[in-house]
């Protein structure tokens, strides 16, 4: 199976993560609205995010005792790096 290669130095969208990968969101590029939501969610600037699985174009995310899923147009707005 092939497994896409990340720098630790380098960002890449939520969308391009591997399901095991521990990562850390630098920046959300998108309208403030969106923003808010994703807070309200728990997910902000420094949150570490656990890859748990891809569901459809779903990218379905663990932090803390929480497990959300975020879509694939927004998890394309989300950069991070590997932790």
């Amino acid at each position: 199976m092939a497994q896409a290669i990340q720098n630790t130095d380098s960002s890449y969208s939520l969308a391009h993560a591997i399901p095991g990968d521990l990562v850390r969101v630098i920046c959300v590029n998108t309208n403030n609205q969106l923003k808010k939501r994703l807070v309200s969610m728990g997910v902000s600037i420094n949150s570490r995010l656990h890859i748990i699985q891809r569901r459809g174009n779903a990218t379905v995310v663990g932090f803390d005792a929480s497990r959300i899923a975020i879509g694939a147009d927004m998890s394309q707005q989300i950069m991070v790096c590997a932790v």
